[in-house]
């Protein structure tokens, strides 16, 4: 090969070299989102479109408003009162449960049965992959005192209130 045909390749080559890198680099740095959602925004973000698409918000109020099933917005944390007379703090544990067992505890004011029918035909995707801790996470999201930091001796700490136990209507009953 010629001399002068050499170098024109290379330098060709190192200019292609310097311009996938330097694409590349501006590609990376304009999908990262530094100020974009933590990993707890997205989970509950992607649980506000499962409550939506599995219909849960045709019994379960947002904004408070009694329905067939209990509102959830606040839900987290709040003490839930049930059929037989037992308080129960809506935590992680609790929620799953009443989402994959929804006749196990039943609170006051609702009758059984209604969610569990309900949810048969979306049973399995609940049981799988991530679904039920999206759905919980998006509870937490709509929940002030999710993001509280409990105080000592019963006392809601900072950001939080006092826990309000829920009656058939959906609303505080204390």
């Amino acid at each position: 090969m010629n001399n002068s045909i050499k170098l024109p390749v290379a330098a060709l080559s190192i200019a292609v070299l310097f311009a996938v890198f330097t694409f590349g680099s501006i590609v990376a740095r304009t999908t990262e989102r530094p100020g974009g959602p933590s990993p707890e925004q997205a989970l509950a973000a992607r649980g506000g479109t499962l409550y939506n698409q599995l219909g849960c918000q045709a019994c379960h109020s947002l904004q408070g408003a009694a329905g067939a099933g209990p509102a959830l917005n606040g839900v987290y944390g709040r003490v839930a009162v049930l059929e037989n007379g037992e308080e129960v703090i809506s935590d992680d544990a609790y929620l799953r449960e009443a989402i994959l067992n929804p006749n196990a505890k039943i609170v006051k004011g609702y009758q059984a049965n209604v969610m569990a029918g309900g949810i048969q035909g979306v049973l399995g995707q609940l049981n799988s992959g991530d679904t039920t801790d999206t759905l919980i996470a998006f509870l937490k999201s709509v929940s002030p005192a999710a993001n509280a930091t409990p105080g000592t001796n019963g006392t809601p700490g900072t950001g939080g209130t006092v826990t309000p136990r829920v009656g058939p209507s959906g609303t505080a009953t204390r």
